[in-house]
């Protein structure tokens, strides 16, 4: 069923609902103020012929044949009687001819509760206890036949009411919900039109602050985020080409040339040596991409332990200079907390390590001199800081936004080798640790990368 018609139905049998509820109270209400009103004239009716039967005179004697007023076809017209009994059940006058006893049960009723409310055939009647002059009790019954024509008059008007407010109700149920649905239909008519080849293309927000708006505006957010997506995965197949392809293309150089001819031992172990560079630098990218794939995809959890902040700066500076001999790298403890124990953080030490170790590449790899300045700074109960200065060209701020990106690389850098990974590799793994990490840069000047361990403990990373 489409929204507009399960709207409009929702909304009729909202409204229907109401108006049931609203008629039942109604027609109920009015029963009751009828028959209170007609038990009201009946007492009234019955005070009225006491006084007129019963204290006008000195004293009431039984009759044997009771006093009546009117005749039987008087009686065939007007149903409506008013009789006064005695305590013992005796009837001593009647305006009606044709006479039902009183049964003893409802007179002991109503001397009992001095008001009764009974039935006599298709009749309604009250009986009321009257005291005469000397206080002695007599029973008068006044009985008619409520007739509900009123009641009924007002039945027949609430059908009618309910029915045509239906009708109308439906109606404008209808052309509500196309008003509404009005925007999401624009919405779609849009997002039908899109391409997948041109992701830049967002849906018409509509200028209203309601839940349609935001419908469009989360949908524009992840558009973004597929573009994001795609970009990312076009930068990626261009880099990672271009990496791949010239390392590739050298060792197939390297290995045509050098079996052009027989050559001598030296000329053998020169072109393994260049050999083994290019692939050290291939299976370095492979080990970046698993590690931010890992990162980035599998739903394990990470397994966060207590480990030591300075420890992973130092085994990471030695971890470098072992793999690149030609990096200089300067590490400074500019102060300890006084308690060895406040050294610890959770985290995960591999992962750690492989986020700092790639920092200081990055900033070795980019500095004239290749070497980088990293310092670890303890700010009581609250962080360590730990800050690594290179003095490279800097970043440029066009490229500043995106650098946190997998696989980009600033066009004035294309000349260093580099996959783009090592930086969004970190960015990930400082993320999962809730470690802050700023980018400050100055062109010409170097860059400086300062990171905020905060001291609470983590619990363990989980991507899912």
């Amino acid at each position: 069923m489409q929204i507009r018609k399960k709207t409009t139905l929702q909304f009729i049998l909202i409204v229907a609902g109401i108006l049931i509820t609203s008629f039942l109270y109604i027609h109920f209400q009015f029963k009751t103020s009828l028959q209170k009103e007609f038990y009201q004239n009946l007492e009234s009716k019955a005070l009225m012929m006491g006084k007129m039967i019963i204290d006008d005179k000195p004293t009431v004697r039984p009759l044997n044949t009771p006093r009546t007023i009117g005749s039987d076809s008087l009686a065939e017209m007007y149903k409506e009687n008013i009789s006064i009994f005695d305590t013992t059940g005796t009837r001593i006058y009647s305006f009606h001819p044709s006479l039902i006893s009183l049964p003893s049960s409802i007179i002991t009723e109503i001397l009992k509760s001095e008001k009764h409310k009974f039935l006599i055939g298709d009749l309604n009647a009250l009986g009321i206890k009257y005291l005469d002059q000397n206080s002695l009790p007599y029973i008068v019954v006044a009985e008619a036949n409520f007739n509900p024509i009123h009641l009924k008059r007002l039945t027949q008007i609430l059908y009618w009411v309910f029915f045509l407010s239906i009708i109308l109700v439906a109606l404008g149920g209808w052309i509500l919900s196309h008003q509404s649905l009005r925007p999401l239909n624009r919405i779609m008519n849009q997002i039908d039109l899109f391409e997948p080849s041109n992701l830049n293309q967002r849906v018409t927000v509509p200028n209203q602050k309601d839940e349609l708006s935001r419908l469009a505006i989360t949908f524009n957010k992840l558009l973004e985020r597929i573009e994001n997506a795609f970009n990312t995965q076009k930068m990626f197949l261009s880099n990672i080409s271009h990496e791949l392809k010239n390392p590739l293309n050298v060792i197939t150089s390297q290995i045509e040339i050098i079996l052009n001819k027989d050559r001598n031992t030296e000329d053998y172990k020169k072109v393994l040596s260049s050999v083994l560079s290019d692939t050290r630098e291939l299976n370095k990218i492979a080990t970046k991409l698993m590690q931010l794939a890992r990162i980035t995809s599998d739903n394990t959890p990470v397994k966060f332990t207590p480990c030591r902040i300075d420890e992973i700066l130092w085994q990471s500076k030695t971890q470098l200079i072992k793999q690149q001999p030609e990096y200089t790298i300067k590490l400074d403890i500019l102060n300890l907390p006084t308690e060895e124990s406040h050294l610890n953080i959770e985290g995960n030490e591999h992962l750690l390590k492989i986020a700092i170790i790639n920092l200081m590449d990055n900033g070795c790899k980019f500095s004239p001199d290749k070497s980088v300045s990293v310092s670890l700074s303890y700010h009581e109960a609250k962080e360590f800081i730990v800050t690594i200065t290179d003095t490279g060209p800097g970043i440029s701020k066009k490229d500043l936004p995106y650098v946190r990106n997998a696989f980009y690389r600033g066009k004035r850098n294309s000349s260093i080798k580099g996959s783009g990974i090592g930086l969004a590799l970190a960015d990930n793994i400082f993320t999962m640790h809730s470690i802050y990490m700023n980018i400050e840069t100055n062109q010409g000047k170097g860059t400086r990368i300062v990171l905020h361990f905060p001291l609470q403990a983590h619990a363990p990373y989980n991507h899912s």
